[in-house]
């Protein structure tokens, strides 16, 4: 399945209507940008970014009942 089928795809199982077609969604995706599918947000050189996160103390409570 081609890039461009897969965002078809994710975007009907989702019910979005991709912002752009997904020709220019990939094309721009292959310059380092990420697309939000939902608001149209182009993100330019984003995909590369490196982000850390931590767990709140309810977030890994959630985590330790769903891991059980």
């Amino acid at each position: 399945m081609s890039r461009v089928e897969e965002l078809q795809a994710l975007a009907e199982s989702e019910g979005l209507t991709l912002p752009y077609s997904p020709e220019t969604i990939c094309n721009l995706e292959d310059t380092g940008a990420v697309v939000d599918l939902r608001t149209g947000a182009i993100l330019v050189g984003e995909a590369d970014q490196l982000y850390s996160w931590e767990l709140t103390t309810k977030g890994e409570q959630v985590a330790d009942l769903l891991g059980s």
